[in-house]
C-alpha cells in the first residue's frame, strides 16, 4: 500500500471516529428533544437516558447505583 493508500486508511478511520461519536454524544439531545416536542414515535424502541445522558440497560440507572455504592462504602469507612 503507497502513500496514498494510508492517507485514505487514515481519513476513514478518522472520518468514522467522528461520526461515531458525533452520534453517541447527539442522540441523548435529539431524543430528550423529541420527547419535548411530542414528535418520539411510539412504534419505534427508544433507548431511555438518565440525567446525565448515559443509556438506562435493563431498567437500572447506573449513575444511581453508583450513588448508593459510593454511600454504601462511605458508611463503611466511618
Amino acid at each position: 500500500m503507497g502513500s496514498n493508500g494510508h492517507k485514505l486508511l487514515t481519513v476513514l478511520v478518522f472520518s468514522g471516529l467522528g461520526v461515531y461519536s458525533g452520534v453517541k454524544f447527539f442522540e441523548p439531545l435529539v431524543v430528550e428533544q423529541l420527547r419535548k416536542d411530542g414528535n418520539l414515535r411510539a412504534d419505534i424502541d427508544v433507548p431511555q437516558f438518565d440525567k446525565n445522558g448515559d443509556k438506562i440497560v435493563n431498567g437500572v440507572d447506573q449513575s444511581v447505583e453508583l450513588d448508593r455504592l459510593r454511600e454504601r462504602l462511605e458508611q463503611k469507612k466511618e
